[in-house]
């Protein structure tokens, strides 16, 4: 059976991803002053963010709460409708887009009601001109010129194909970049980063590949025995946009009790669980091995490095995988079914007209 539609390209951008995130360890980063990153900690951070740009989102605001910083996640359609009032005084205001694209629009509306902006993106004036998209040059130009802090990584044109390999993990290292320069040791201190590049070099094997595309066909969920739950997003976005099959369900272990082992027992689906080598999480697995035995197994994912870090093995992993199955699964990831008609709602970029003037 022939390889995806699309698999060479894939193959050249997980052969890029090592060299760019190292490239983003090597680049200068644009440290805070003092006193903007006094008034972040002291007012805390409003992050939004849809697809995969969630993942990112939700990873600064969790790292921003274990500081005992106020910060919290709002999908975008918080902003378009007519939300309550903001705090006094009010957050910075944190958008992730990789692409900008039209969606960003709807909270970057609202962007003078917060102490400031903090914008996490691929896009750049330069680049998106040259891409004949002047309208998303002229709104980076604006914000800059706003004094907005924008954060830039790879890659900028990352299109052509559906899922995206380089620009959902560049955003989770330029958010731990940013957390370290916020909270100095919060991921570790000086070094804590540096290996991340070669995670992604590392060779994966899959014994049996035809059993772990079974599994995604049946349905299968994420199950985390750590807080990685709470910002592996695009773990599921990958699998969904990669082989067109509903997104697996992020779990926290503890919840299998709770209904999911109930409906396992009536209509068996498959159950990979991410953990990583802590003596407390290798526990709770080991008491938890007979419910998910009850119901046909599992499948480990075992991390070296701690959380957070140990989405980026999650990651890595996760891309070695799609690499095997999309050998010989014949799926269209350059002309993917519905390519086009996302319009009505790719393009919205404004907030509904009852929100126009509102605070949100």
């Amino acid at each position: 059976m022939p390889p995806a539609n699309g698999f060479a390209l894939v193959c050249e951008r997980l052969e890029q991803l090592p060299h760019l995130l190292a490239g983003q360890l090597s680049a200068p980063y644009p440290s805070l002053p003092p006193d903007q990153a006094r008034r972040i900690r002291e007012r805390g951070v409003w992050a939004t963010g849809a697809g995969s740009s969630e993942a990112a989102a939700r990873l600064l605001v969790q790292r921003l709460q274990r500081a005992g910083i106020p910060a919290s996640f709002h999908p975008l359609s918080r902003f378009y409708s007519t939300p309550a009032p903001l705090p006094d005084p009010a957050p910075y205001l944190a958008v992730f887009s990789q692409g900008l694209s039209p969606n960003a629009g709807i909270p970057l509306y609202h962007r003078q009601l917060f102490s400031g902006l903090i914008l996490f993106t691929a896009a750049t004036p330069e680049g998106q001109r040259a891409a004949g998209k002047t309208d998303r040059a002229d709104l980076l130009s604006t914000l800059d010129h706003e004094n907005a802090l924008i954060l830039t990584h790879p890659l900028e044109n990352e299109y052509t194909l559906l899922p995206r390999f380089v620009g959902p993990v560049c955003v989770l290292l330029a958010v731990c970049r940013f957390c370290e320069d916020l909270l100095p040791g919060s991921l570790g201190g000086p070094g804590a980063l540096d290996g991340l590049p070669a995670l992604f070099t590392k060779p994966f094997s899959f014994e049996n590949p035809a059993d772990w595309l079974a599994d995604l066909q049946k349905g299968v969920s994420f199950y985390f025995t750590n807080d990685c739950a709470e910002a592996a997003q695009n773990l599921s976005y990958k699998c969904m946009e990669t082989f067109m099959l509903p997104p697996p369900a992020l779990v926290d272990a503890l919840s299998y009790a709770h209904g999911r082992f109930q409906r396992d027992c009536a209509a068996p689906g498959a159950r990979w669980i991410f953990t990583t080598g802590h003596p407390n999480e290798q526990d709770l697995l080991h008491r938890l091995a007979p419910l998910f035995e009850h119901c046909g197994g599992f499948r480990e994912i075992r991390a070296a490095l701690p959380p957070p870090l140990a989405l980026f093995e999650y990651e890595a992993f996760l891309n070695a995988l799609c690499k095997s199955l999309l050998q010989t699964v014949p799926v269209d990831l350059v002309d993917w079914p519905g390519k086009g008609g996302d319009g009505p709602g790719y393009t919205l970029s404004t907030p509904g007209l009852s929100a126009k003037g509102d605070t949100p």
